[in-house]
């Protein structure tokens, strides 16, 4: 039974204050109100596969946004809701039964910086001798320091005209994590190369196609002409003389696929799915939720998933009796949890 992380306690994230949940299982379902804390949660979860990392922090900050000119903000936003001090802080207790602690902190001031260092961090294709490092501009500067059970560990810098973030995305450190938002699977980027490569995923990955068209054969990756950094995935079906991309078939289907990928991803991890009910189907609920969780049962994964819908977590809450052991239902509300 997966159970990476035993206990969460959260003392400030966003909205979330003195947030604690305790005898964590396998399957962790989280529910309650707008605005209660789940996707914060999910977000915050996401930073402990390398939690030292500006990277991590990055991804974690932007996870909502996405937005240009946004870096400073998203950044901004991560810290308590009116709280004085900047501080982002979590603990939890581990398989080992040991307590990690993690912390962001920041500063913000007042500064100057020349015209040319600003434009050399937004990588703006400006001419270089129009550079003027004697010309300075007014901005604000955010320092932020990350510090692993009480030590330093790490500091980079953001500023509010900053309107991109380089940084090396380095593999973790500790237990591997893999989020899902609610429209991933709208994305170009659907993450299934590396079940095309493993026939027992791959053998999975048709089967969970057959539930929305039992005439589906085969499914292969082609070079896309017009985005090269994704491959569009071309599908056979006896009911088609064609291949049809995979674009062409429903939101359901791509939700499957996007949730299949997340299992091969985050094998021996952690899964966060944020809204796992998006886009599936009434009909195809219970085939798809007992093969996702019997999968993550089987591939020592834990699950960590957020929904509003009382029908999708009825349908989980009723499968069968084996998973149910593995199964935890949370109910936030502001302020408290059951």
């Amino acid at each position: 039974m997966a159970q990476h992380i035993k206990e969460l306690f959260i003392h400030g994230y966003k909205g979330i204050h003195e947030l604690k949940l305790e005898q964590l299982n396998s399957i962790n379902i989280l529910t309650g109100d707008n605005n209660s804390g789940k996707t914060s949660i999910l977000e915050l979860l996401s930073t402990v596969e390398r939690p030292q990392r500006e990277d991590c922090w990055m991804q974690c900050a932007e996870k909502r946004t996405k937005k240009v000119n946004k870096i400073f903000q998203d950044f901004y936003n991560m810290f308590p809701i009116d709280e004085e001090d900047l501080v982002v802080s979590y603990d939890y207790k581990d398989t080992k039964n040991e307590r990690k602690t993690v912390k962001v902190k920041a500063e913000i001031e007042q500064t100057q910086v020349s015209e040319g260092e600003m434009y050399r961090m937004n990588n703006l294709k400006k001419i270089k001798e129009d550079w003027n490092d004697d010309e300075m501009v007014d901005a604000k500067h955010m320092r932020l320091s990350i510090y692993f059970n009480e030590e330093k560990v790490n500091t980079f810098s953001v500023y509010d005209f900053q309107s991109t973030f380089s940084f090396v995305y380095r593999k973790g450190d500790f237990v591997k994590t893999v989020y899902i938002s609610p429209f991933d699977h709208a994305s170009d980027n659907l993450n299934i190369d590396g079940i095309l490569s493993d026939s027992a995923a791959y053998e999975v990955l048709i089967h969970i196609l057959q539930e929305f068209d039992a005439d589906i054969t085969n499914i292969n990756a082609l070079k896309n002409e017009n985005n090269i950094r994704y491959p569009e995935y071309m599908i056979l079906s006896k009911k088609h003389k064609k291949a049809l991309p995979l674009n062409a078939y429903g939101d359901g289907m791509k939700k499957a696929v996007s949730l299949l990928s997340g299992i091969v991803r985050a094998r021996n991890g952690i899964l966060l799915l944020d809204e796992f009910e998006t886009a599936i189907h009434t009909s195809a609920m219970d085939s798809i939720f007992s093969w996702l969780l019997r999968s993550a049962v089987e591939q020592n994964i834990q699950v960590f998933m957020t929904s509003h819908s009382k029908e999708a977590i009825g349908k989980v809450l009723r499968l069968s009796e084996e998973l149910q052991q593995h199964i935890n239902l949370y109910t936030l509300y502001k302020g408290s949890v059951k």
